[in-house]
């Protein structure tokens, strides 16, 4: 990533998935130009851009994707017993694609912006946010949270939000759109609302 707010080229891996700021998420991958973004990720210590996908399959198509999404860094791979590459990815800041074009394998790259993560300053967790507090600690005791995060910060309002957006059980374009709030103050009253539509 470069100094400014506009970065080189980056490549895009568009998923059926909404990926946050610290929010952990495993893959396989089999696709050859997948293998072939990993391996050059890996050797050049790159990250790349994951992307929800608006039309289209993740698999053997060029689909339509979002235009904000998060960068990412792999953190760990291995070789999985049914012969894919398995690796773990974690997301570091929200980004914006400025431009998009389709290699010949079918590989999305392009420009991207950084938009960085919400002003954790403009609204610290307090008294009022004990709904999305106790919500999360809740949600952290299921094992597959627990393993995928052992130590989450409660204090800190970007985690609390991030985490809450990943998990909650909303359609994908809702967490689209929290991701696409960049105000601190209105990603919480937009979980808030979410978290009291649930629980009725």
């Amino acid at each position: 990533m470069t100094s400014d707010n506009t970065t080189e080229t980056h490549a895009f891996f568009p998923l059926d998935t909404v990926l946050f700021p610290g929010g952990v998420l495993p893959l396989q991958i089999f696709e050859q130009r997948y293998l072939n973004l990993i391996k050059s990720c890996m050797k050049n210590d790159l990250g790349f851009v994951v992307v929800l996908i608006s039309s289209g399959k993740e698999v053997n198509d060029v689909p339509e994707i979002h235009r904000i999404g998060t960068y990412v860094k792999i953190i760990d791979w291995e070789s999985l017993d049914n012969g894919l590459l398995g690796i773990t990815i974690q997301g570091v800041r929200r980004v914006q694609l400025q431009s998009t074009t389709a290699k010949d394998d079918g590989l999305l790259v392009g420009k991207i912006i950084e938009l960085g993560n919400c002003d954790e300053q403009a609204a610290a967790l307090n008294n009022k946010h004990d709904d999305l507090v106790k919500t999360l600690q809740q949600l952290s005791k299921h094992p597959f949270v627990a393993q995928r995060y052992s130590n989450i910060d409660f204090s800190s309002a970007n985690t609390v939000c991030n985490r809450l957006s990943e998990l909650l059980p909303i359609p994908n374009l809702a967490k689209q759109e929290l991701l696409e709030t960049l105000d601190i103050e209105h990603q919480i009253e937009k979980l808030q609302a979410i978290i009291g539509e649930l629980a009725n």
